[in-house]
């Protein structure tokens, strides 16, 4: 049965933001089938995306780093029982379909911990080797960037606000 991807995330590869449909649902159908991280292949996690989105033959080897390093965050987060939250929509869509949401390069993040500070929304939150990864990304204000401003090393990224504006104007 084909994925009716309607999730939008940006995931950060071999360094650069790149925008993404259907992780959601693909991390989604393989929790259900009882796949954990150790059970998926990043072989298969890279079909699955390209089902859904353009992969460069080229680069294939650094979308599977990414997107097995965004499932394993996926798995830790749904282990730990993070609740679901009820979102507020942005100019009539709904948040989950709004691309406004911090990426982290995590080989950058030093651990500082400004943005945990920072942030009151529960966007970010730190693994066991100290570095900072988006638990939340819906929780994030659409249009606010000021952790990525506190960033000392630049490993906060946002999608240009172009994509704010665009969107607004139903473009």
């Amino acid at each position: 049965m084909p994925l009716q991807p309607s999730s939008y995330r940006q995931i950060t590869v071999a360094g650069f933001p790149v925008g993404l449909t259907g992780l959601d649902e693909i991390f989604q159908l393989l929790r259900q089938a009882g796949r954990a991280l150790e059970d998926s292949t990043g072989a298969e996690l890279l079909r699955l995306v390209g089902e859904q989105n353009y992969i460069p033959p080229a680069a294939e080897g650094d979308y599977r780093a990414a997107i097995l390093q965004e499932y394993e965050t996926y798995c830790e987060l749904e282990s730990a029982g993070k609740p679901a939250k009820k979102r507020e929509s942005w100019q009539g869509f709904p948040r989950e379909q709004v691309p406004w949401f911090p990426t982290v390069d995590e080989t950058s993040c030093d651990g500082c911990d400004k943005c945990l500070e920072f942030c009151s929304h529960g966007v970010f939150a730190k693994r066991e080797d100290g570095t900072v990864f988006v638990a939340g990304p819906y929780d994030c204000v659409v249009g606010c960037d000021a952790c990525a401003r506190l960033c000392r090393h630049k490993a906060i990224t946002f999608p240009p606000r172009m994509t704010l504006m665009l969107m607004a104007h139903g473009k």
